[in-house]
């Protein structure tokens, strides 16, 4: 048996090569171009040659690469063939298979995560059971790897995720460091809203958002999300265990005058906001009490979902005015990390300093 191992980027690589180390101490002859392509080779000339040769290929997948134009030209040139193509899942994606047009879309994967990955990768592979202990050696391995190799902090891969199924979250978004992810457009859009609170509703105990006008949570596009507050405010005291807070920036302070760079239209929405808040709060005084006024420069806007921070910087006029933040570059982190950890404290200190709504004269 002759197989063609296909990577694409630093992770999907390491791992290949793992996969050679294993296959090769089994007497399964491998090709894997970082390690079979010498110098002076014509790389496309090999590439295709050994997937012509091979019985099978392997498609080293991972978040990183999902949309490499690599991948699908190697896995695609060997469904060509009719040779079998084994797409090898390093990360959870239920949409791994989107970038590949048919027929590729009809492969059946293995996934590293999955219980039963050992056997599958036995059977996939046509390995005898005999090999059990040398593959589950290899995949004890491949797990220390993907830690090292995380590219975010596990309490942010759902929402990562979530947003890279979104179309308003395309490449070349994100770009990833230190742990970070970095998105070049995108913050306080519909899209990351939607994609917050639902994730909130439907597994957070955590969100807390420091706002400005909040313009898009009260436009009428979240009834579902106000209605599962209202009814976890109503029933329980404690608010069910969920820790919900919003700042709003207090309409009477004297930063409404460089909050924004057309400030009239500023204060008449901030306003208009704030009465549309109070017709969807009603009485809810526990509900209310969620909600408070801040009176300081904003110079960082927050977002906490659970142990994720979402986290963006306003860009400043020659004058110091904050200009427009919808669809500008924002990064996502752990909240354990020092910097989300300088960002939950922020968070803490001005909700500490700030005031409920039901000050303001018309609550």
């Amino acid at each position: 048996m002759y197989i063609f191992i296909s990577w694409s980027k630093k992770a999907s690589m390491e791992y290949a090569l793992e996969i050679q180390k294993l296959l090769e101490k089994l007497e399964i002859n491998v090709f894997i171009s970082q390690k079979d392509i010498i110098a002076g080779d014509d790389v496309q000339e090999e590439i295709l040659k050994n997937i012509v040769k091979c019985d099978k290929l392997i498609l080293c997948f991972t978040k990183e690469n999902k949309k490499s134009p690599w991948l699908l030209y190697e896995a695609g040139y060997a469904k060509g063939l009719n040779k079998t193509v084994i797409p090898l899942l390093f990360d959870n994606d239920l949409n791994w298979h989107s970038w590949i047009d048919n027929p590729m879309n009809v492969a059946k994967e293995i996934e590293i995560n999955s219980s039963t990955f050992v056997q599958d990768f036995i059977t996939g592979l046509g390995l005898d059971s005999i090999h059990k202990k040398q593959v589950s050696l290899f995949y004890n391995k491949i797990i220390k790897m993907k830690e090292t190799n995380r590219l975010v902090d596990s309490e942010c891969e759902d929402v990562i995720d979530k947003m890279l199924t979104s179309d308003a979250f395309m490449l070349p978004n994100p770009t990833f460091r230190n742990r970070t992810a970095y998105f070049s457009t995108g913050f306080e859009s519909y899209d990351l809203y939607k994609i917050i609170t639902e994730s909130f509703m439907y597994t957070g105990k955590t969100l807390w958002i420091y706002g400005r006008k909040n313009m898009k949570l009260f436009g009428g596009n979240f009834k579902d999300f106000f209605k599962y507050l209202d009814e976890k405010s109503y029933n329980h005291e404690n608010m069910a265990g969920i820790d919900f807070r919003c700042l709003f920036l207090n309409p009477n302070s004297k930063e409404i005058e460089t909050a924004h760079p057309q400030q009239e239209i500023f204060k008449s929405e901030l306003l208009s906001t704030l009465y549309r808040s109070k017709d969807v709060l009603g009485g809810n005084i526990r509900l209310q009490k969620c909600f408070r006024l801040y009176d300081n420069k904003r110079e960082s806007i927050i977002i906490r979902l659970d142990n994720c921070i979402i986290y963006s910087r306003p860009t400043l006029s020659a004058n110091g005015i904050p200009q427009l933040l919808t669809d500008t570059q924002f990064e996502v982190f752990s909240s354990e990390s020092d910097q989300g950890k300088q960002c939950v404290k922020q968070f803490e200190c001005i909700w500490d300093k700030s005031t409920e709504i039901s000050s303001l004269e018309f609550f």
